[in-house]
């Protein structure tokens, strides 16, 4: 027991170094929070509806917050099979191809995305894997995308996938019906919904096999928020602050305001409520140790 109560001076101690530190760090967000405020105030808010492509050219170099729907100016083109969707915001290709693999100790075969590495088997056995076709691996491709007469960087389109450029766990994508029109440069056929080399019941080494999903524009049929700086009629990143955001949800500029600088609010909110918390039980720990030491005293 009496260990434990000579502890306590040092956990006071420690207490209020971490206060002190989460103090500095809410003091930082709330810097940033005031900052990313000021700077989306300082930018023009400009409705797509109403605007013109000379208005648009006005604010050229401008920090600039745009509401208004997407449209498509193209729709992205698969350069391998010429496979295209009119609706697809984001289209993705996924090529796989027969190639031998490893399964434990065992040499199988089977259709992978990537290309599998060369093997040498049981005895001494070589298998020796296919080349990806050029320009045939797994693609993700991006739609020309405007909001009224201003054109959205890549970077804008590319936040519609979350970030995750790979078919497995994209979430809203949706699997896309490939049709007859393609151009059939890798002796392709349409086959259960995938474009295909040779037989699928009996696949050889290097068949290919392609499926697609999309995003599609009809997703997003609501009025969108666009924060970035405007340049050459195209709408992109910020050099100078990096700032650059898409939100829905919102139907408000001052909405927008609330929700986008808003992270660097919770941060600090949640941030001031950690230093609340440390500082108290710092000051409980004082309190403590200063009245048993004056209990102490007085007893003596």
């Amino acid at each position: 027991m009496k260990k434990f109560f000579g502890m306590i001076p040092t956990a006071s101690i420690v207490l209020a170094i971490v206060t002190v530190m989460f103090a500095v760090w809410g003091v930082y967000q709330n810097k940033l929070y005031k900052d990313a405020c000021e700077i989306f105030d300082s930018a023009a808010r400009l409705e797509a509806d109403a605007l013109t492509p000379a208005q648009a050219a006005a604010h050229d170099g401008q920090l600039v917050c745009l509401k208004g729907k997407l449209s498509l100016q193209n729709a992205p083109k698969d350069p391998m099979t010429g496979f295209t969707l009119p609706d697809a915001l984001v289209l993705v290709r996924k090529t796989e191809m027969y190639q031998y693999s490893l399964s434990g100790d065992e040499v199988v075969t089977g259709f992978y995305e990537d290309q599998q590495a060369n093997i040498v088997g049981k005895n001494d056995e070589s298998y020796e894997n296919p080349v990806f076709p050029e320009g045939g691996y797994s693609l993700m491709l991006l739609a020309d995308v405007s909001v009224g007469p201003v054109k959205l960087a890549d970077d804008f389109v590319y936040t519609f996938t979350n970030g995750y450029p790979y078919l497995e766990d994209t979430e809203g994508f949706v699997e896309a019906a490939p049709d007859q029109s393609f151009e059939n440069a890798y002796g392709l056929t349409l086959r259960d919904g995938c474009y295909v080399s040779g037989d699928p019941e009996n696949p050889k080494l290097g068949d290919l096999r392609i499926r697609y999903e999309y995003i599609p524009l009809s997703a997003y049929p609501d009025a969108l928020f666009f924060f970035g700086r405007l340049s050459g009629g195209v709408l992109g990143k910020d050099g100078d602050t990096n700032n650059a955001f898409m939100t829905d949800g919102c139907d408000t500029f001052e909405q927008v305001r609330e929700k986008i600088p808003g992270s660097r609010k919770q941060d600090a909110a949640g941030l001031n409520l950690i230093v609340a918390l440390a500082a108290a039980a710092a000051v409980i720990v004082f309190v403590a140790v200063t009245v048993r030491n004056r209990k102490r005293g007085a007893g003596k």
